[in-house]
C-alpha cells in the first residue's frame, strides 16, 4: 500500500506539472530507436523515403516518446514520478499500461515540450499480490509554435504484496 491514502492521492487528480523540457527529435536517435525496436522501415533511415511515404521528413516510431523521460529531458527537480508524490514503494512499482494519442506525426527536427495530468488513482484487488494502486497519468506534448502533436499515457501500478509462488 501506498504511504498515502487513496483519498490523499485522488486529490491529485487534475494536477499538472511541467515534466518534460527541450525534447528534441534527433535523426540518429530516430534511426538508433528504430534499429532497438527492430523496426526496418526505410522511413525511419532516409528522408526521401519518408517524402514518398507521405510525411514531411522523417517521422520517429510511434513509441519514441517514451524517450522524453530520459534525465536530460526532465525540469530540475522532476523525477521517476513525473512531479507527483505518489507515496509508492518504487521496489512494487510496475509499469502497466502506455498509450499514445497522436494529433499530427512525431517528425526529426520537432522540438518538443511535456506537461503532465494526473488523470485518474484507483485501487482494486490482485489475485495474489494484495491491494494494487493505480496511477494514471497523461503528458500532453507541444511543439515550439505550442501546437499540441500527441498525448502520452502512461500507468503506474504499486503492488499490495509479493505473490505468494503458491497455485490456486
Amino acid at each position: 500500500m501506498p504511504s498515502k491514502s487513496i483519498e490523499t492521492l485522488r486529490e491529485t487528480i487534475g494536477e499538472t506539472y511541467r515534466t518534460v523540457e527541450d525534447f528534441e527529435v534527433e535523426r540518429g536517435k530516430v534511426a538508433e530507436f528504430a534499429r532497438a525496436i527492430h523496426d526496418p522501415a526505410e522511413i525511419y533511415f532516409d528522408e526521401t523515403a519518408a517524402e514518398e511515404a507521405g510525411y514531411e521528413t522523417i517521422p520517429a516510431p510511434p513509441t519514441f516518446p517514451r524517450t522524453s523521460y530520459f534525465p536530460r529531458y526532465r525540469p530540475e527537480g522532476v523525477d521517476y514520478s513525473l512531479g507527483f508524490d505518489l507515496g509508492f514503494d518504487r521496489a512494487r512499482v510496475v509499469h502497466g499500461e502506455q498509450k499514445y494519442e497522436y494529433n499530427r506525426p512525431l517528425y526529426v527536427g520537432d522540438v518538443l515540450v511535456g506537461d503532465t495530468t494526473m488523470e485518474e488513482i484507483y485501487q482494486r484487488e490482485g489475485r495474489n499480490g494484495g491491494t494494487m494502486t493505480f496511477a494514471v497519468l497523461c503528458t500532453e506534448f507541444m511543439d515550439k509554435a505550442g501546437e499540441h502533436v500527441l498525448s502520452a499515457y502512461n500507468t503506474r501500478i504499486e503492488t499490495g504484496g509479493a505473490i505468494s509462488g503458491e497455485s490456486e
